[in-house]
């Protein structure tokens, strides 16, 4: 009977941790879109179409994820309705199969062919991010944020 309360307590205890650390590592996605907090819903460009598919295809992790950029009227939009809009974004798309989002700023997820959402609540300055990136996480500059990159490298990794 002391053995069965020792094991309930440690399965609860092991039970918590595992949930704790599975939260701090990102957030989950629920049906494939952000479950909580406002986000601003946009329509990809053709060219912002192709530099995704061109990161699903090239990623590395020792460059920064973060290479996506919204046209002016899209980032003027995500002014009007988060009150802030980065220069630069982490791309992740529950339309590939991605299930949760494991960078914790500036975060875009492609939840269809020509639709992203972006989440209110995990933007920050560029400044911000530019420090967390390099200091923190230790990531080089990424090739692939070059202007015109997508229709430069069509089918190729640089």
């Amino acid at each position: 009977m002391k053995k069965e309360g020792i094991m309930r307590n440690f399965m609860a205890i092991a039970f918590l941790f595992v949930a704790v650390n599975a939260y701090a590592d990102g957030y989950m996605l629920k049906a494939g879109r952000f479950p909580e907090g406002k986000v601003t819903v946009l329509t990809l460009t053709t060219e912002q179409q192709q530099l995704i598919d061109l990161d699903r295809r090239c990623r590395k992790n020792k460059y920064t994820p973060y290479i996506f950029r919204l046209t002016p009227e899209q980032s003027e939009r995500l002014r009007k309705e988060a009150g802030s809009s980065p220069k630069r974004f982490a791309i992740f798309e529950s339309y590939q199969g991605d299930r949760g989002i494991d960078i914790e700023f500036n975060v875009i997820n492609r939840f269809n062919e020509k639709t992203i959402e972006i989440p209110h609540k995990l933007l920050i300055p560029e400044r911000q991010l530019r420090d967390w990136e390099r200091n923190t996480m230790g990531w080089e500059p990424n090739p692939l944020d070059k202007p015109g990159i997508a229709k430069l490298v069509t089918g190729k990794c640089p």
